[in-house]
């Protein structure tokens, strides 16, 4: 195949709220078919009240409604291992960050082995929990999987060619590259109606057009929303009956992930840019995956090719990749966007410079350091005074 790459405690907060490749182009084939798709959706009459969303703390996930039951298919527990002393010593002093930065939980891998697990403020090892956006990186990492099979064309492929409602104006011909990389030069949606409306593709749909492409970072929601309408479409017409059914068979349940749920709209679709509600260890084997270029169980679940396009900085911001953060250029504070006031505290550079994370809202966190084996999924309450560089290089220096 040619590869063509060219809570959460206000209604403001969740703004910024989480096959290996071959040279023949794969025969798209249908996910197994489940007796009841319709009992997978969950209180699709009952959605979330704008009060329940006030004050909701990422352990309230039964206020997150509708939302779709993810069936997971966990393996064998992931192996132990045992730190050197010295990094023993620096496992301890970034619990101990965590908890003072209102954590839930830490979990430490290092070459593919669970070095440290610990819980707190009512979490354990088996609680679901949201993860703002970290949702995110899971959509960029689908999009490697659609390719490979064929659902998508190539990430330069203009948005009008997939959104019908765009076709022949300016914004249909923003590339896909450029949702990824949040410089596609629209304009806010009613963010509001981006959380609560019935159909949420419609919110996102009617975005502006405010400038030209790749010469402005601006993190959106709405992006990561076109995405996923985009993608929900494109996989369906292969057979999935959704977004959220492709992530299972492909994803998930590849990586040996237990259930978990995708928080949805009451129409039926997946948010894109918030919503996967699962347990800590589980973001940590996606981070695994990550680390490993793709591979996990010893298949490979994403293409190897993907996983280094995702990492590559993009025009507009060389702290963003494909829909996740890197560590290459330091700044004190990292910005969501010029205009947005909350700023992410970055104390010093990222000692390991091939660092790739996921970003939730407020101190959700998967780092990924292939350089060094490792791999760190963090969770807490959130916290906007959150210190990026803490723990990976606490943990960085105790192994050089």
């Amino acid at each position: 195949m040619t590869w063509r790459f060219g809570t959460i405690t206000s209604i403001v907060a969740l703004a910024l709220t989480g096959c290996a490749a071959s040279d023949v182009a794969p025969e798209i084939t249908k996910t197994p078919t489940y007796p009841d798709q319709a009992s997978l959706y969950v209180d699709l009459d009952n959605p979330m009240r704008p009060d329940e969303f006030q004050g909701a703390t990422i352990l309230d996930v039964d206020r997150y409604r509708p939302y779709y039951r993810l069936t997971g298919c966990p393996t064998e527990e992931t192996a132990r291992g045992v730190a050197s002393p010295e990094l023993q010593e620096a496992i301890e002093q970034a619990q101990t960050y965590s908890d003072e930065a209102s954590g839930t939980g830490l979990v430490v891998m290092l070459n593919g082995e669970v070095l440290h697990e610990s819980y707190s403020q009512g979490a354990t090892n088996t609680s679901i929990a949201a993860s703002a956006s970290q949702m995110k990186s899971v959509l960029a990492l689908l999009y490697g999987i659609a390719i490979e099979q064929g659902h998508i064309g190539s990430i330069d492929d203009p948005v009008g060619d997939y959104l019908e409602a765009w076709s022949g104006e300016k914004r249909g011909a923003i590339t896909l590259r450029q949702l990824l990389t949040m410089s596609a030069g629209l304009g806010p949606a009613d963010f509001v109606q981006l959380i609560f409306a019935p159909d949420i593709a419609e919110v996102a749909l009617q975005v502006p057009y405010v400038g030209a492409p790749d010469k402005e970072f601006v993190y959106s929601n709405a992006n990561s929303k076109l995405l996923a309408i985009v993608l929900d479409q494109q996989v369906q017409k292969g057979g999935y009956a959704s977004l959220a059914q492709f992530l299972q068979a492909e994803l998930w349940c590849p990586i040996g992930a237990h259930d978990a749920q995708v928080w949805i709209d009451p129409a039926g679709k997946s948010r894109g840019y918030a919503g996967l509600q699962a347990r800590l260890s589980d973001w940590a084997k996606v981070g695994e995956m990550i680390r490993n270029g793709g591979v996990a169980n010893g298949k490979q679940i994403v293409p190897s090719a993907w996983i280094e396009e995702m990492a590559k900085p993009s025009l507009a911001n060389a702290q963003y990749g494909l829909h996740v953060w890197l560590g290459k250029e330091w700044t004190a504070q990292r910005q969501y966007s010029a205009a947005n006031p909350i700023k992410i505290l970055h104390s010093e550079p990222f000692e390991a410079k091939d660092i790739v994370y996921f970003d939730g809202f407020g101190g959700q966190r998967v780092y990924v350091i292939p350089s060094k084996g490792l791999t760190v999924a963090r969770a807490g309450v959130v916290n906007l005074q959150f210190d990026d560089s803490i723990i990976p290089n606490l943990l960085v220096r105790a192994m050089d």
